[in-house]
């Protein structure tokens, strides 16, 4: 549900509404000052969190990325935090979640890593880790013992898979390898596309610092296989890459949702079931959990 933008934060930024564009956690409205259609948005972050995704997308922007750098903003303003994009013109992608569709968007993931890892000096978002971090942290495990006795089955799913991590992940020098910024939710949805040229990259909310691969938890699911192989195509994977995809996949769920829990929302079935999906490319884990 959307809070409506106020007359005082329409009128600081000398705009009016015209269609909310909805939003996960931050929320967006198309606006327009004078003919020139913006996008408004309420962050659900602080202004100081919020400065972590401003100096990324300004650093893509100079790159020649076409994404949406702030035009003015984030202010603190009727209890809450806003900012004023450009528009991003263009559509999404015909038929997503097709095998060219993904092996196309792989593609271009690759190839946005590589502006992505010319980006130095904004260090991790707040409240973010790689995989190592989450498998190595025990209160984890104390957080399930004690989830079990009201959910014994979704508690016996969670650490199976958060042990099995473990062990695909022994003897892989994780903290040594080398990590960039990631756009944490590289979906179809998130793209723009006009007169057959990428127009728009959307929704930085996820970004952070971490192994390249990780960017594949959203974007692949452990089901969209084409993406990581239109990947491969312009970026090869090393070895320890490969044996990543699943550990870090897994690690990114069990981390999500007991910090959910733990802040009373509580899973309504998503997580298990991405856990409980399998691909080809798992290796020896790609058989039906039992």
């Amino acid at each position: 549900m959307s809070i409506e933008p106020s007359h005082e934060v329409l009128a600081r930024f000398g705009v009016r509404v015209v269609a909310f564009l909805g939003g996960r956690l931050n929320q967006h409205w198309l606006v327009e000052a004078g003919h020139e259609p913006l996008v408004l948005r309420r962050w659900a972050e602080s202004a100081e969190s919020a400065t972590y995704e401003v100096r990324l997308i300004a650093h893509l922007a100079g790159l020649g990325w076409p994404v949406a750098a702030i035009v003015e903003g984030p202010v603190e303003l009727a209890g809450g935090v806003w900012s004023l994009a450009p528009f991003l013109p263009g559509d999404a992608p015909a038929n997503p979640g097709s095998a060219e569709e993904q092996r196309t968007r792989g593609r271009l993931l690759a190839e946005f890593h590589a502006g992505l890892a010319q980006i130095s000096g904004l260090g991790q978002r707040v409240g973010w880790r790689r995989c190592e971090g989450i498998l190595a942290d025990t209160t984890l495990d104390e957080f399930l013992a004690r989830h079990e006795a009201a959910h014994p089955e979704e508690a016996r799913i969670l650490r199976w898979h958060l042990e099995r991590a473990r062990e695909r992940v022994a003897g892989l020098q994780l903290t040594r390898r080398p990590g960039q910024i990631v756009h944490g939710d590289f979906t179809p949805w998130n793209l723009r596309f006009l007169d057959g040229r990428l127009s728009g990259i959307l929704d930085f909310e996820l970004a952070h610092w971490d192994h390249r691969i990780a960017d594949f938890a959203l974007s692949w699911r452990g089901k969209y296989d084409e993406v990581i192989h239109g990947y491969d195509e312009v970026s090869p994977l090393e070895p320890e890459e490969w044996a990543l995809l699943t550990p870090a996949w897994w690690a990114s769920l069990i981390d999500g949702t007991c910090r959910d829990i733990r802040n009373g929302v509580m899973d309504d079935g998503w997580t298990i079931k991405k856990l409980l999906q399998r691909s080809p490319l798992m290796g020896p884990d790609a058989a039906a959990f039992r």
